[in-house]
Order: C-alpha cells, then structure tokens, then sequence
C-alpha cells in the first residue's frame, strides 16, 4: 500500500476513520509505503503551518515516518510521474494531478499496489486502485 500525505496528515490529527484504517493495515500485514514525496509536502505543510502548531506536526510526522519504508524518486517513477501529469493537464475531463499527486500515483501504478488516500484526484488515474477510508 502506498500511503499518501493526504491520510498521513489525517492520521496525525488523530481522525478515527484513518486510525481505524491504519489499523486495518496493520492486522492485514500488508507492506505499507510511503514515497519520498509525500515526505516533502509533509515537511511543507509543517514549515507554512502557524509557529505553535510546527513542533507538533514535524513531531507527529516523524514518529509516523519512522515506521515506514520509503519508495525513493528514481527516473523511472519520475518519467511516469510526468506522463501522468501531463496526461491529466491535457485532459478536459480528468482530475488534475499536481507533482506530489503524480508520483504518489506513479509509484502505487509502478509497484502494482494501492494507494490510501481520501483525495478524489487519484480516482481518474487509470489502473490505479485507491483505498478510501
């Protein structure tokens, strides 16, 4: 399972549908993942969040890193990422993909897994299962 920053966030403000998934997760033993790129909106969520709330959240997010292997960005996935980026930017009809959204989905299309997340953009992704919670 690929693990988008979208749950993450959710899962450090302690929603208990996505503590309920996690948890899901955890009893099924499948492999979770996140890629780097969801590292870094996290890290830039925390540098534009308000002074009192950045220690909390850079704290939550690394006790959550912590516990999961990274997908690093290689030029395989970056390729594909911006395929699909471009894809979706043309389109009239799909959701648009920004940069971080398009290496989540290049990464669960390029490892065949799913990706968990709440976020609809990941729904016109073609081939790509989404696990909501």
């Amino acid at each position: 399972m690929i693990l988008d920053t979208e749950f993450l966030g959710k899962l450090v403000e302690q929603d208990p549908a996505a503590k309920r998934k996690a948890g899901e997760l955890d009893a099924t033993g499948v492999p979770t993942r996140v890629p780097a790129m969801v590292t870094w909106e996290l890290y830039y969520a925390v540098s534009n969040a308000p002074e009192p709330k950045r220690h909390t959240l850079r704290d939550g997010y690394e006790k959550l890193l912590q516990s999961f292997p990274v997908v690093e960005m290689d030029a395989r996935l970056a390729r594909k990422a911006g395929a699909l980026r471009g894809r979706h930017a043309r389109s009239d009809s799909l959701s648009n993909l920004d940069g971080a959204d398009s290496m989540v989905a290049a990464a669960g299309l390029t490892l065949d897994e799913p990706v968990v997340s709440n976020d609809e953009d990941f729904e016109d992704v073609d081939g790509l299962p989404v696990e909501t919670y």
